[in-house]
């Protein structure tokens, strides 16, 4: 399997978004054209501070999760502190679900004792999937533990 590489994974994104300017996206990072398309080819490295910008511009994600990877880490995105008490149950049945799935996966994949790189690819996002979800919950219980304190002062 091929690494990734932070200026892959970028390009991959942007020609995939065809409907998105790459000179638009320039302006909107704050940079010129050419300094994007260096960025791009893999032929400067990207400054840091830009690319949760780009991310967000992007709708994609995938590039702090290579740089996460290297770091030998896994990122998620915390959860809104606002959150209803019908989104915090979803949220904890997402985890079961994912959870189920997940350990399903991981048993099919290691019943043989090999583990193939078409089981590694299946497996693996399913892994990062409850990974999530249980950095989703523990926020959740720190932020209605922390709402709990609040009202028991006043």
């Amino acid at each position: 399997m091929a690494a990734k590489t932070l200026p892959n994974v970028l390009s991959q994104i942007v020609e995939a978004r065809a409907e998105y300017d790459t000179r638009l996206l320039a302006q909107q990072v704050g940079t010129n054209y050419r300094s994007l398309m260096y960025w791009l080819r893999g032929d400067r490295p990207i400054p840091a501070e830009l690319l949760p910008k780009i991310c967000v511009l992007l709708k994609n994600f995938e590039p702090l999760d290579i740089l996460e990877s290297q770091a030998g880490r896994v990122a998620f995105k915390i959860p809104d502190p606002q959150q209803t008490s019908e989104k915090e149950f979803q949220v904890i049945s997402n985890l079961m679900k994912d959870v189920g799935s997940a350990l399903e996966s991981i048993a099919s994949t290691l019943a043989d004792g090999v583990v193939e790189e078409n089981e590694l690819n299946a497996t693996i996002p399913k892994l990062e999937a409850v990974i999530r979800e249980c950095a989703s919950v523990r926020y959740l219980l720190e932020t209605l533990c922390k709402n709990t304190k609040k009202r028991a002062k006043k």
